[in-house]
């Protein structure tokens, strides 16, 4: 079995991957029940598949026959899930049988929409084939779970200029944390930590830069780590812009021909909108500037939530 993503949040939707191998199949066939599904760190099982599979032996070859039988992975098998076998933690004699088993399996595919208030931590698959008394598991047992991860920010510490975040996993988090410092021109400087978080642990993090983020979740969740409101004024991505050679700023109006031509206070603004600031940096007269862009639909108040 194979999961995507390994590392996921509360509110999102993992896709679980199942082969039933019938390579073994000669002259026989099995009618099995299966039963397939998610077990979270507090020991609630949710069943996503459970009901009989069919499956029936490959048909005999002729003796004598020229014609070889062609073994090929399965056009509609994603890639991902051989180089997630790959990079897996069994011995290399397994691991052959397991791509081996793949190239004449069947494959089926399964969503677990994990709950708002699902708990962080390590989820673990159920496979289980019932036939003749027998109950198998998965092959890749030792492989197949996958992380539920939450982090927040607690608290800012402006005196001591830190950041207290709050790991709410059982499991280590991997976390990155980027230091950004603003460049002439609209460019940026970055310094990068990364570590873990230990499991049900606050952690404190110095801020070493102007603006800092903090990204987990294999850099999907992004906190920032400053405090004051959590949205951020970004410039309208969708509306076309024209720089003269005298430096002057037009955008253009969607599905029409007329333009905005900024004047100096307004561009100034449309730069400084650059998802790295909040209201709370800007004077009285931006505010007043923001008010009449945000109403023409030319910056927008955005989140990382």
């Amino acid at each position: 079995m194979s999961i995507f993503p390994k590392r996921s949040v509360p509110g999102s939707t993992v896709t679980i991957h199942w082969n039933f191998n019938t390579a073994h199949l000669k002259d026989v066939h099995v009618f099995p029940l299966v039963r397939i599904g998610v077990r979270d760190p507090k020991g609630k099982e949710t069943l996503l598949f459970e009901k009989h599979v069919l499956g029936l032996p490959d048909p005999v070859e002729p003796q004598n026959s020229d014609l070889k039988k062609l073994k090929y992975l399965n056009k509609n098998l994603p890639l991902m899930i051989v180089a997630d076998y790959l990079s897996g933690q069994h011995k290399t004699e397994k691991l052959v049988e397991i791509l081996q088993n793949i190239q004449s399996g069947r494959h089926y595919y399964f969503t677990y929409h994990v709950p708002e208030d699902a708990p962080a931590g390590k989820y673990t698959l159920i496979s289980e084939v019932h036939s003749g008394g027998e109950v198998r598991h998965s092959k890749t047992a030792a492989d197949d779970f996958f992380f539920i991860e939450k982090v927040t920010l607690e608290r800012i510490v402006e005196s001591t200029s830190e950041a207290i975040v709050f790991n709410h996993s059982e499991e280590r988090t991997p976390v990155k944390v980027i230091g950004c410092h603003p460049l002439p021109e609209g460019k940026m400087h970055a310094e990068v930590e990364v570590f873990e978080i230990l499991p049900l642990q606050e952690t404190t993090i110095k801020l070493n830069a102007p603006v800092n983020y903090l990204a987990y979740n294999e850099e999907r969740q992004i906190i920032p780590l400053q405090s004051g409101p959590s949205g951020f004024l970004l410039r309208n991505q969708s509306v076309p812009q024209a720089t003269k050679a005298d430096g002057s700023v037009y955008l253009f109006k969607k599905d029409a021909e007329e333009a905005y031509a900024l004047k100096e206070e307004h561009k100034l603004l449309w730069e400084k909108a650059n998802g790295l600031i909040n209201t709370t940096s800007l004077s009285d007269e931006e505010k007043l500037l923001l008010d009449g862009m945000a109403a023409e639909g030319l910056i927008r108040e955005v989140s990382f939530d």
